[in-house]
């Protein structure tokens, strides 16, 4: 999928700085073409996504070399690349989630700066599992074009949502030509490309980011940034809540359809001054954040995500996801409470009604249902997360049906046009104390 031998990245002056402030434009949503506008901020997590790319620490600057009319390189498609790691991965940090071999992406967050008309914006990305950095690559494994965002001269994040069948599968460690974790970029990567598809005739492009000393300020002083920063399996930024991309490095590809620029880029080499500090020299690398559903590509997650829990003794939420079908004869559902610290026991739990109860019983989460409140306790249902951080039931093993949910009295078979409410309880620790904690709450209506 990737063409082999990266070149030498030339060095390229198409650099500006950000004009003013880098507003949130809100959600787009991709299968409706609405927005969710917000004037909060610009963190992507829609349901029970896990941020499982962040590529977000800005330096200040962004390119119009490449992609719209106004810039260099008009109509060039620009590639850039990161990391998602599969369960081999030895390369990115244990404890605070379970790595996956593929990833069912739902959502993206793009920033840029656009010199046109209002509302004349607009943007091409194609995704690649398998990627060789600052190569051409084809045949993407996902794309999404979106029009008629903001522009007026001004910078923005959108947070692009997928959801609804503008999902796309990524696979983990470079994907199916590589299988298995490598150690090497050339081989672990995934590639990303976008190609300007707005209508406006002015300079555009994306947000520079991935400077390392926004996440970790000891890289100054000669050590190894924090990459993966801010991702489910990643460390926490030491600044501002900023991410450096896992396996994103300091050039990008530009394909010139004209062919004079095609090349290997970068923008004049990496320094910085200390700290959390500015880079006198952007990085050569783009905005973009993912997110992606639990569960297998294979898999559809199906339900909403109505009431959050706090976090556990990870310093994550629990989650809650509905894998199968919402229809209450085909009997094909599994639960998955997710994020778990390691060793822990726990059960599920059902209603019909939803609730929020704050620390019931001296619990560390939110109750998040009411009513006639069914648990999960017959045989086999009550299970540890063991080595992994994850509990599940499932229809198709025999673990549960949807023709018998339990209650208080008894159980009751599953019935078109009702609503479910499904929770996970689990034992937790705080400072060497025994606590409980909940997932998240989430709903489906049976069909």
């Amino acid at each position: 999928m990737a063409s082999a031998g990266a070149q030498t990245p030339q060095q390229v002056n198409g650099t500006h700085k950000v004009p003013g402030a880098v507003k949130h434009a809100g959600i787009y949503h991709v299968a409706t073409g609405t927005w969710t506008r917000s004037g909060g901020g610009a963190v992507s997590n829609f349901g029970a996504s896990d941020i499982v790319y962040s590529n977000t620490a800005q330096s200040g600057y962004f390119s119009t070399f490449g992609g719209a009319p106004g810039g260099g390189a008009p109509g060039s498609q620009n590639f850039d690349e990161g990391g998602l790691p599969g369960t081999t991965n030895g390369n990115v940090f244990t404890g605070s989630g379970p790595n996956r071999d593929e990833y069912s992406i739902d959502s993206l967050q793009f920033s840029y700066c656009d010199t046109s008309a209002a509302g004349t914006s607009g943007w091409t990305f194609d995704f690649y599992a398998s990627y060789t950095p600052c190569t051409l690559a084809t045949s993407p494994d996902g794309t999404t074009t979106v029009t008629g965002f903001p522009a007026n001269g001004g910078c923005w994040v959108v947070d692009i949502d997928l959801s609804g069948g503008g999902e796309f599968c990524l696979e983990s460690d470079g994907g199916a030509l590589a299988p298995g974790w490598d150690d090497d970029p050339a081989f672990d990567s995934f590639g990303w490309a976008y190609t300007y598809a707005g209508t406006g005739t002015g300079a555009a492009g994306p947000l520079l980011v991935g400077d390392p000393v926004a996440t970790d300020p000891t890289y100054v002083a000669g050590g190894l940034p924090l990459d993966g920063s801010n991702t489910y399996y990643g460390a926490v930024s030491a600044c501002n809540s900023l991410g450096t991309g896992y396996l994103t490095r300091d050039f990008w590809w530009l394909e010139d359809p004209a062919g004079a620029s095609t090349n290997c880029y970068f923008f004049g080499g990496y320094s910085n001054n200390n700290g959390c500090g500015g880079p006198s020299n952007p990085y050569a690398s783009f905005y973009m954040q993912m997110t992606a559903t639990p569960g297998t590509c294979g898999t559809p997650t199906i339900g909403t995500i109505y009431c959050q829990s706090n976090p556990n003794s990870n310093g994550v939420n629990t989650s809650m996801t509905l894998l199968g079908s919402a229809s209450a004869s085909a009997d094909n559902l599994t639960m998955v409470g997710g994020n778990l610290p390691n060793n822990t026991f726990g059960f599920f739990l059902y209603s019909g009604s939803q609730g929020s109860v704050a620390n019931p019983g001296g619990s560390q989460g939110n109750l998040c249902l009411s009513g006639a409140i069914g648990r999960f306790v017959g045989p086999g249902q009550v299970k540890s997360s063991g080595a992994g951080t994850e509990i599940s039931l499932d229809t198709n093993a025999g673990e549960w049906s949807t023709a018998a949910l339990p209650g208080p009295t008894g159980s009751s078979a599953a019935m078109a046009g009702n609503a479910a409410n499904f929770q996970l309880w689990h034992r937790d620790a705080v400072g060497g104390s025994a606590v409980s904690n909940f997932s998240d709450g989430i709903t489906i209506t049976w069909l």
